[in-house]
């Protein structure tokens, strides 16, 4: 990494974010403000929260970058039984140093935007924009929840993962019973995202999703989705599972989906040269403290448009002075081919996430 950026990288984190770590839900007078850092600003039966990331990026042999990976807002209402709407905008990927000089400008993204129909005490309808209960780090991966900052390519775009349409969701919340959802997307995604988020688009999708919780983190799960990749005319079915298992101070993850592609593809489309997509990702997340935690991580990925495999070794420390804020420093090792939709690259990258 150029000397100059990796300073100037240093500086921006301390001046934007040193305050925060130190910031209290009090006033000066000691009275109790009504938004708490963290927690969101509630005001009435509404709410408005988010989360944002800035991310220091060197992935060999490209330019390194200092850049805002994502600011999110939330915007959300718990009215009654038929009105609950909720709305996450975000502002992602926008590049603020380079090292090459070459700007990046972000792109605004209507993440999801939905309603929430009460039909009993168990069953929810869910009409609208919603990220895709396909696996579990789909419906968490907000940087501050996760525990890496490089997504797996498993948990990507090998599936719709912003579902538009229609969602049912059974769940009697007892940590017990397994929950589950099944959803249907009539036509396309809503508001579309641009190319730099996603390259691959889905039509006409169909889907479900069952976990069963073994207390509160332990779960397994398994999921299903049909519907058509519209880059390229193909057909496609995936099956999906996910585990989290807690041992002591240990948390083992992993997920894991299968994929077949069949029809023909449409002029000008990409050259399939596999029938299967098939990824899955093992990952140990050890906690030394409460604060500081050890992350090793490893993947592999056939995409269905390359040759070979891509494998990918992680390393990281996530420090977590508290429940909202997170510094993540990792070590990306990647082997054979990168995926068509979503490339991991070697390199080192290092992040501040925090909801606010």
């Amino acid at each position: 990494m150029h000397p100059k950026l990796f300073q100037v990288a240093l500086l921006q984190f301390g001046l934007l974010f040193s305050p925060l770590c130190d910031a209290d839900n009090t006033g000066t007078g000691g009275t109790q403000l009504p938004y708490e850092f963290g927690q969101g600003l509630r005001y009435g039966d509404y709410y408005l929260s988010g989360y944002t990331s800035i991310e220091l990026e060197d992935q060999f042999g490209m330019p390194a970058k200092l850049s805002l990976d994502d600011l999110s807002f939330f915007i959300g209402g718990r009215v009654g039984r038929w009105f609950n709407p909720f709305t996450e905008i975000e502002f992602a990927h926008h590049t603020l140093i380079r090292q090459d000089g070459n700007p990046g400008h972000g792109n605004i993204v209507v993440e999801r935007l939905y309603n929430d129909a009460l039909l009993t005490d168990h069953d929810t309808l869910r009409i609208g924009k919603i990220l895709t209960p396909l696996g579990d780090w789909n419906t968490v991966f907000a940087p501050p929840l996760v525990p890496t900052i490089t997504r797996p390519n498993t948990t990507a775009q090998g599936f719709d993962s912003n579902e538009s349409g229609f969602n049912w969701i059974y769940d009697l919340q007892d940590g017990e019973t397994p929950d589950l959802q099944i959803y249907w997307q009539p036509e396309n995604e809503w508001f579309k995202r641009p190319l730099r988020e996603t390259v691959r688009n889905f039509h006409n999708v169909t889907g479900a999703h069952i976990n069963k919780p073994f207390g509160l983190i332990d779960k397994i799960g398994a999921s299903f989705q049909h519907g058509q990749l519209i880059e390229t005319g193909e057909m496609y079915t995936v099956y999906g599972l996910n585990a989290i298992k807690t041992i002591g101070n240990l948390m083992l993850e992993s997920e894991a989906i299968t994929s077949r592609f069949s029809g023909a593809t449409l002029p000008g489309a990409p050259l399939r040269l596999h029938d299967h997509e098939s990824g899955i990702f093992g990952l140990a997340d050890y906690s030394f403290t409460p604060k500081w935690h050890g992350i090793v991580e490893w993947e592999r990925y056939q995409d269905h448009f390359v040759s070979q495999p891509s494998r990918n070794t992680l390393l990281g420390i996530d420090f977590k002075p508290n429940s909202y804020i997170i510094w993540k420093f990792e070590y990306v090792r990647q082997l054979g081919m990168p995926t068509s939709f979503a490339p991991i690259l070697t390199g080192v990258r290092c992040s501040f996430s925090t909801l606010f």
